[in-house]
This record gives C-alpha cells, structure tokens and sequence, in this order.
C-alpha cells in the first residue's frame, strides 16, 4: 500500500519539485535567447549553459521520480551505484555527498537487486540533509546490516547546519497537512514515507554545525 496523502499535501510537492526547477529551466531559456541574437559573440556561452540547464533539469527531474513516484515501476529494484548517480547529478556544487561502497551489503553495488523503496529512502533522507545545510557543506552517507535490518546513517556537517524548527515540526507524528509549506512538504513526506514502510527514522544535531539522520529499514528474509 502507498504512501497516503491529501491534495493538499500533493499541491506543496509539486510546488517543492517547480521551486527546485525554475533556476536551471530559466537558464535554458536565457541561453536560447542569446542563440537567436545573429553573430552574437555569446555564442558559446550560451551553448555551454544550455547544456548544463539542461542537464541539471534531467538529473533533478530523474531524482524527482524515484524520490517521489512510485517504487513499483519496471522491476521494483535498483542497484545503490544508480542511487548514488542520481543523488550526485541532484547536489549542487557547494554541497559534497561521500556515498562509500560497502561489500558486506547483501547485493553488490551495481547490482539492480535493491528494493526501489529502499533507494527512494535514501534520497529522502538526503534531501532532508540538503536543507540541514542552509551555507553548504559535506554529507556522508553509510550503510550496515543490522538484527533490524537495513541500518543507513547520514551526517551533514557545514557552517550553520541545523534542523529548522518548521521541519523538526512536519516530522512530528502529530503534524497537519494545514500546517505545512513548500519548504516544509518534503519533510512531512519523509516521515510518513517511514511510517508506511514500518521503518524507524530520527534526526538529531549532536554538535555544533553537524545534523545526524539515521533510519532502519526492515529487510525480507
């Protein structure tokens, strides 16, 4: 069974993922329009930002739909080196993800024998790191095999990392679709993502400038 949400909540993500995508799309457009200017010695740039807008919205609207769409889709499974491609192609430059790879998983990295939920975990919680890093900063990403399961632990560290009280707010098992925003949907997704899929998830800043996500997901025997 899927993740339930109102209109209201499906209204806001749409807004989230348009939010996310304007910046690169407006670019493509811009660098059009110096295409056009005849002889225009902006040829090359504009060729250049067009690519990269262009590229940037692919790898976004890639990770929007595993992030987001359903897990079922094709064969239900992904491998973690096509997890980590995605999340890379989505970070911008001032934030740096360090993904290891870790041969005691019960698959191998470019295996496609991952769950697609559990990949779709995965970005959630790094978009949830992403907006812990208001200045930029670094995240690492780590998995174990754990008695409960699938154990993942992401830390992002960086100048004024933190947990915004309006997002510690949408993760409460108590929070309302009336009280949300764009900024805060995604949250609020990932947090009944987890309850849907009956795995623990916490967030918590054990220091200064560094915000700890951690979460366990039940594995089929």
């Amino acid at each position: 069974m899927g993740v339930q949400v109102d209109m209201r909540v499906a209204e806001l993500l749409c807004s989230r993922l348009c939010h996310d995508l304007v910046g690169p799309v407006g670019a493509v457009n811009h660098g059009i329009e110096l295409l056009e200017e005849t002889n225009s010695p902006v040829m090359a740039e504009a060729t250049q930002m067009i690519g990269q807008s262009a590229g940037q919205a692919s790898n976004r609207l890639e990770f929007f739909r595993v992030a987001f769409g359903l897990s079922g889709g094709g064969s239900g499974q992904m491998s973690m080196a096509q997890g980590r491609s995605l999340s890379q192609g989505f970070l911008e430059k001032h934030i740096q993800l360090h993904w290891p790879q870790n041969p005691e998983l019960p698959w191998q990295d470019s295996e496609k024998r991952v769950p697609k939920d559990i990949i779709k975990v995965i970005l959630n919680l790094i978009m949830l790191g992403v907006d812990c890093l208001p200045r930029g900063g670094d995240m690492t990403l780590n998995q174990a095999v754990l008695p409960e399961g699938l154990g993942i632990a992401l830390v992002a560290q960086g100048q004024k990392a933190h947990v915004k009280d309006e997002i510690q707010s949408a993760i409460d098992a108590n929070a309302s679709c009336d009280s949300l925003t764009a900024r805060t949907v995604q949250a609020f997704f990932m947090a009944r993502l987890a309850d849907d899929l009956g795995l623990d998830f916490e967030i918590s800043c054990p220091q200064t400038d560094c915000v700890q996500i951690a979460a366990i997901i039940p594995l089929e025997s």
